[in-house]
């Protein structure tokens, strides 16, 4: 639902709030210029250097100019782009995790909360968000409920209420419902008629994409040591500002390069190969990644919402009308979700156990960030049922800082070990 900003606050809170936060120095960023070339020259595939490149460009993209459609940002995993493309917007997923960001954002919030939302919530005095016309917030946890509160005073928002459980039989008809609401919005928002074959194309732009995650993702697995970590959670990462298929193009380029590489027995690795589990890992936050490739070992795989949870799973549409499109996409996004925010464990307990079967991954590591305890819960029940099946599993608790490398280059370096 549209939130209006006099719904939530008055007016003199809400020029108190916006006056506070903008007032806050704009932070440097242009050091990420040496941690992204850095890990370019980390690479040994060429066409990884575009999505770098992209990472670079994202810096200066705080105006419209430049921008050819309305963009249209969101928070998590649980909003249908295809909608927003179907509309003739381009997309754009707003979830932070740079340190410097999370640092602007302690001027004005608690130190101990989640780091995300501190990051998300410090973007602003960088004008970040000056090119978005509105940001969709979804009601996943509760850090990302009073962020929607906490940007009224900024942005237009508009709120999607889902409800928690992740049972399609009991919820199918309230995703679609909600779905519905928001397509209902945007229309209104854009004066725009939307057909099914808008919805359609829509959705066939991202099943390209999909296509060629799932390729990659296979290819990662099977080939270790080739399309790095750092090139492949950039890859992920370039995603959220990218159009779609701007996106499959250059991603189809990477694969096709790897594999040439690999049919030269371009890969030499002799390393442990771990699947990585919970938190996201978005650029710049690659401390984990760092330590892991400075012990020798690769990410084969992984279930990160920013990844794999993001990028894998189809729409399928077995109605092509338009409610039976929505409730395609509600499959999509709130049904094949992993999110730690919902009930019901079975479905990622599952995927970890068939990844695990399929690629025969050495163990698996659950990257969990500071004080987000739905992941943590996770992380905990998952180890139980790890441990009864005698798979090696390490829980890893970090922020956004690098002050806890070494302690963390410790913990995985005595996992390794007894990997071997």
């Amino acid at each position: 639902m549209p939130i209006r900003k006099d719904q939530l606050m008055k007016e003199v809170y809400l020029k108190a709030i916006r006056t506070n936060l903008m007032h806050l120095d704009m932070p440097r960023i242009s050091d990420m210029a040496e941690e992204v070339k850095k890990y370019m020259e980390h690479s040994p595939l060429k066409n990884s250097h575009f999505f770098y490149e992209i990472i670079l460009n994202s810096n200066h993209r705080h105006s419209k100019k430049g921008f050819k459609k309305p963009v249209v940002g969101y928070f998590c995993n649980l909003i249908p782009e295809e909608i927003i493309y179907a509309a003739g917007c381009l997309p754009v997923r707003l979830c932070s995790q740079n340190d410097t960001y999370a640092k602007i954002g302690e001027e004005f919030f608690p130190a101990d909360m989640c780091p995300v939302i501190k990051s998300a919530c410090g973007a602003i005095s960088t004008r970040h968000y000056e090119n978005i016309d509105f940001v969709i917030v979804p009601a996943a946890c509760d850090g990302k409920t009073k962020l929607a509160e906490m940007l009224v005073p900024f942005k237009e928002i508009y709120f999607l209420d889902l409800p928690k459980d992740s049972d399609y039989l009991k919820s199918a008809g309230i995703w679609t419902g909600e779905y519905a609401k928001f397509l209902g919005f945007i229309k209104n928002r854009y004066d725009r008629r939307i057909t099914r074959k808008d919805l359609i194309d829509a959705c066939t732009l991202t099943n390209r994409r999909t296509n060629i995650f799932r390729e990659i993702y296979e290819f990662r697995a099977l080939h270790p040591g080739i399309i790095n970590a750092f090139d492949y959670f950039t890859m992920t990462s370039t995603s959220f500002i990218s159009d779609a298929g701007f996106w499959s193009e250059h991603s189809e380029k990477l694969y096709d390069e790897a594999k040439k590489l690999s049919s030269h027995n371009h890969s030499d690795f002799k390393g442990k190969r771990i699947l990585l589990s919970g938190s996201s890992i978005i650029f710049p936050n690659y401390k984990v990644l760092d330590v892991l490739d400075e012990l020798g070992c690769d990410i084969g795989g992984d279930t990160q919402c920013s990844a794999y949870g993001r990028l894998y799973d189809p729409v399928e549409i077995d109605e092509e009308t338009e409610e039976g499109i929505l409730r395609a996409l509600s499959l999509k996004y709130v049904a094949a979700s992993m999110c730690p925010c919902f009930l019901g464990i079975d479905k990622f307990i599952d995927r970890i156990l068939d990844l695990i079967e399929t690629y025969k991954f050495d163990g698996v590591i659950y990257n969990n960030l500071r004080l987000c305890q739905v992941f943590e819960i996770q992380g905990s029940l998952l180890k139980h049922v790890l441990r009864e099946k005698e798979i090696p599993f390490l829980f890893i608790k970090t922020d956004l800082g690098k002050e806890d490398t070494g302690q963390l280059k410790t913990r995985i370096e005595a996992f390794l070990e007894i990997l071997k």
